[in-house]
């Protein structure tokens, strides 16, 4: 499948489609045949990997104009937008019935999926590119502030940091 332009981010393989994104800001998701079976514009490009939240057929993606897109995973049309104020590199991470990303705007975000409101923010003083992780239900990422930060997922405190030396 020729997107038109460079695909920076993991794909993500659902039973129906391979979804990604495009640096022209398109969210692809094509048959595993290689053809176009929806797609979504976003007004900037996406270096986020998409993830999809398969119990509500939800496909949460980020992009550099500083919105989250939750998508339907099998036809692309959106459900909500949730706005940061930066753009977003990381790729969302799961838990529950919410999904937890980072934003240039220095914050990790907790958003529920089905009503787009915000759960809870954690904000550091330089901006978070890397993709969260969760384990035991303690989110896991790195800031360029150069530490590593455990937070509770479903409070977003801090439970530690560990300052790395770069």
């Amino acid at each position: 499948y020729d997107a038109g332009s460079p695909i920076r981010n993991r794909p993500y393989i659902t039973d129906d489609a391979i979804i990604f994104g495009t640096e022209q800001g398109e969210i692809v998701g094509v048959t595993v045949t290689g053809e176009r079976k929806w797609s979504y514009r976003t007004r900037r490009n996406i270096m986020s990997s998409p993830v999809v939240h398969e119990q509500e057929g939800v496909c949460l993606v980020g992009s550099y104009d500083n919105f989250l897109y939750a998508l339907d995973a099998s036809a692309g049309y959106s459900s909500w937008r949730f706005r940061t104020g930066g753009p977003i590199i990381s790729t969302p991470a799961l838990y529950e019935d919410k999904v937890i990303f980072g934003s240039v705007d220095k914050s990790l975000y907790c958003v529920d999926i089905i009503n787009s409101r915000e759960k809870w923010r954690f904000t550091i003083e330089e901006p978070i590119v890397s993709s969260p992780v969760i384990h035991h239900g303690n989110v896991y990422f790195g800031g360029t502030d150069g530490k590593l930060y455990c937070i509770d997922a479903g409070t977003g405190e801090e439970m530690w940091t560990f300052k790395t030396e770069g």
